[in-house]
C-alpha cells in the first residue's frame, strides 16, 4: 500500500482548511465557490473556532479535531456542516494531523463538495427541513466511527500478525465475526480494525456494551421504539437503522439475556427489523461483530450464549492471545506507551534498562495490555523529567502491589471454587424439585424458578437430570 494512497480517494479537491490544536481556523480556501455561492467566505472565518463557524460540530464530531485527538489521518469522512450564516455544506473530507517536534499542533483538511452544482434558492428552501433534521443527527453519525485500524495493533507476535493477516483476507466479507479475549487484550481495538479494513469503513461503527445496559433498555436500543408503545416511549431509531450499511459491535455478548438473544436471532435470520410497538418491518444491511471474555464453547455449555445464535454470529472466530503468551510484545508495547506519554507529560524517556525489561517479562500480566498501560502511566508520572531510562527501582513496588492484588483475587477464586460442587449439588436438588412439582413440564418449572426456558434446558442437559 502506498503511503499516500488515501489521496487517490478524493478525485478532486474543492477546499483546504487548517486549524491549530485549539480548534481555531488559521487558513481556509475554496477553489470552487460556485458549488455553494452562499457558503462562508474565507475572511469571515479566519481566527474563529470551528464550533462558531459550523454550529452543529463538536470536538467529537469534527473530523479535524478527531485527527488531532487521535494523532492520525481521518480518511474520507462525510460531514454535513451547518454554517453560522444559515447555509449548509455537504462534504467529503480527509483530515491530516500536523506535527512539530513530535507534537501535534494542528490539522489540515482537504474537502470536496457533495452538493449539487449551483443549488438554487428554491431548492434550498424545499430541502431546509430535511437539512435541519440531518444537521441535528450529524453529530451522532460522526461520533459513530471506528477510530482504529490494523496499523494501531502494535505487535511483533506471530500469533497477532496471523490474526491481522486473516482480517485482511476476510476484509471484503460481510460475514459475522466473534472475538474472544481475556479482559484487557484489546477486543474493541480489533473490532474497530475489522470495520476499517472492510468496504464498510465509511459507514457507521456502533459499539454497545451488553453488560452495561438493562435488558429492557437494550432491546429498545437495538430495535428502536414506536411512540406510545409503552409509558414514555417516543419514535426512535434502533441501532439496526442507525448503523445501516455499517457495523454493530456487541461487546460482551455472553451477558445478553437469553430471551433477547432469541429476538436478535429472529431479526438476523429475517434480515428485517421492527421497532418495539411498531408494525412496519424494515430491511437492513448491517455487519455484526461480537465479543466475549469467556471462550465461546464455555458460553454455550453454561447457557449464556444460545447455540443457534453462535452459528449466526460466529462465522469468523478470532482468539486474541493473552500478553503472557506473547511476551515478545511487552517491550514493544511498553515503548509505544512511553512514546505517547512523553508527548503528553513532556518527558524524554528513551526506553527500559535490561533489568527492568526482564522484570516485566517475569510477570504474567493477568490484566494484559490494559494493565501494562496502567503500569507505564504510573512510571511516567513519577519519573524525573531529566531521566532517560526506566529502571527496576521505578516500578518494582508497583509490580509487587499488582502481584499482591492478583494473589488476593486468586485466593478468593480458590475459596469460591471449593464451594462450586456444593452449590451445583444444591442447584440440582432445586431443579429436580421444580420438575417433580410440574410432572416434568420444563416451561412451568422454568417459570417457578424465574429462569428462561432455554437456560433451564441447558442446566438439565449439563447436570444430566432425567425427566
Amino acid at each position: 500500500m502506498k503511503k499516500y494512497d488515501f489521496l487517490d480517494e478524493m478525485e478532486y479537491i474543492d477546499g483546504i482548511t487548517i486549524i491549530n490544536e485549539a480548534g481555531t481556523i488559521l487558513f481556509s480556501v475554496k477553489f470552487n465557490p460556485d458549488l455553494n455561492p452562499k457558503a462562508t467566505k474565507e475572511d469571515e472565518i479566519i481566527g474563529k473556532k470551528l464550533s462558531e463557524v459550523f454550529t452543529n460540530l463538536s470536538e467529537e464530531s469534527s473530523t479535524l479535531m478527531t485527527s488531532i485527538a487521535l494523532e492520525k489521518i481521518i480518511r474520507t469522512r462525510k460531514q454535513l456542516l451547518y454554517n453560522f450564516n444559515g447555509t449548509f455544506e455537504d462534504t467529503m473530507n480527509i483530515s491530516i494531523p500536523i506535527k512539530s517536534n513530535n507534537k501535534v499542533v494542528g490539522s489540515i483538511e482537504l474537502s470536496k463538495s457533495l452538493l449539487p452544482d449551483k443549488l438554487e434558492n428554491a431548492q434550498y428552501r424545499k430541502l431546509k427541513p430535511e437539512i435541519f433534521k440531518k444537521s441535528k443527527g450529524i453529530e451522532t453519525f460522526a461520533s459513530n466511527r471506528a477510530h482504529y485500524t490494523l496499523d494501531d495493533i502494535i505487535t511483533c507476535s506471530d500469533k497477532i500478525l496471523e490474526i491481522k493477516r486473516q482480517i485482511e483476507l476476510s476484509s471484503q466479507s460481510s460475514s459475522s465475526v466473534f472475538i474472544y479475549g481475556e479482559t484487557g487484550t484489546g477486543k474493541e481495538l480489533f473490532a474497530h480494525s475489522i470495520h476499517n479494513a472492510s468496504s464498510r469503513r465509511d459507514m457507521p461503527f456502533i459499539p454497545i456494551n451488553c453488560a452495561a445496559i438493562p435488558e429492557g433498555l437494550l432491546e429498545s436500543i437495538l430495535f428502536g421504539t414506536k411512540k406510545g408503545s409503552f409509558t414514555g416511549a417516543v419514535d426512535a431509531e434502533g441501532l439496526f437503522e442507525v448503523a445501516e450499511g455499517g457495523t454493530i459491535f456487541l461487546d460482551e455478548l455472553n451477558t445478553m439475556p437469553i430471551s433477547l438473544q432469541s429476538k436478535l436471532l429472529r431479526v438476523l435470520e429475517d434480515g428485517r427489523v421492527r421497532r418495539i410497538g411498531g408494525t412496519e418491518e424494515k430491511d437492513f444491511n448491517v455487519r455484526i461483530i461480537s465479543s466475549s471474555n469467556v471462550p465461546i464453547q464455555e458460553c454455550i455449555n453454561n447457557g449464556t450464549i444460545r447455540k443457534d445464535i453462535y452459528y449466526r454470529l460466529c462465522v469468523f472466530n478470532i482468539t486474541i492471545p493473552p500478553l503472557r503468551e506473547r511476551k515478545e510484545d511487552i517491550e514493544l508495547l511498553f515503548n509505544y506507551f512511553v512514546d505517547k506519554l512523553n508527548t503528553y507529560l513532556n518527558k524524554n524517556v528513551e526506553g527500559l534498562s535490561n533489568e527492568a525489561y526482564q522484570l516485566l517479562r517475569g510477570y504474567d500480566w493477568p490484566g494484559n495490555a490494559r494493565e501494562l498501560r496502567h503500569l507505564t502511566e504510573y512510571v511516567m508520572n513519577l519519573i524525573d523529567p531529566n531521566e532517560k531510562i526506566i529502571d527496576v527501582q521505578h516500578f518494582r513496588d508497583k509490580i509487587n502491589e499488582l502481584k499482591s492484588i492478583d494473589n488476593h483475587v486468586s485466593d478468593n477464586t480458590a475459596q469460591v471454587s471449593a464451594l462450586v460442587p456444593q452449590l451445583e449439588s444444591l442447584e440440582i436438588k432445586i431443579i429436580e424439585a421444580a420438575l417433580n412439582k410440574h410432572n416434568g413440564n420444563i416451561t412451568r418449572a422454568a417459570s417457578d424458578l424465574d429462569l428462561p426456558r432455554q437456560t433451564l434446558q441447558n442446566k438439565i442437559k449439563k447436570y444430566e437430570i432425567n425427566l
